[in-house]
Formats: structure tokens, sequence, C-alpha cells
């Protein structure tokens, strides 16, 4: 057990694009992860969200998330979206 373990949420793009669909995120707005706690996608942020690639997504999005896989970053180039990976608001405090 490591203390200063980061946990992350982790978000699949087949929900995301059933979400979408269901209209409870906009794929027109920059999803970040106060959009997928406001949809209930998410619980809570943890140290970050992290999108992975299992499903399929055809929405072209924007979105801003703390880490990806490199199939999921891929997945959603290929779909005309794009994903930012931003620093954690912890790494960013403490520079």
């Amino acid at each position: 057990n490591q203390p200063n373990r980061k946990s992350y949420a982790v978000v699949n793009l087949g929900l995301i694009l059933k979400f979408i669909d269901d209209k409870k995120l906009d794929a027109k707005k920059p999803i970040d992860g106060a959009a997928l706690v406001a949809s209930g996608l998410v619980r809570r942020e943890l140290d970050g969200i992290r999108v992975l690639a299992k499903g399929d997504i055809s929405a072209k999005v924007d979105q801003h998330v703390s880490g990806a896989s490199k199939s999921a970053v891929e997945a959603v180039e290929k779909a005309g979206g794009s994903i930012t990976v931003k620093a954690p608001a912890a790494a960013e405090a403490s520079e």
C-alpha cells in the first residue's frame, strides 16, 4: 500500500456515448470532470478521471481528462474528436 498512490475515476468510451445518446452529456461542449459528475456518469472525480477504450464512440467530442489509454485517444481522434490530458489539480497546486 502506497500512501501517496493516486486513485482515478475510470470511464469507458461506450458509456460516454450512451450518456450523449441519452442527452445527459452535450457532445457540442467540452466534456470534463465537472460535466461527467453533473451527468451522473462519475460519482466524484477522486484524483482525476481516466478514459479507457472499452466500447465504441461515434460522436465528435472534446474531452479534458487526467488520463487516457492510447487506444481511447486513437478511437476519439478517429471519430473526429480530441482528448486533452491535463495534470491533476493537486499536482498543479504543488508547483
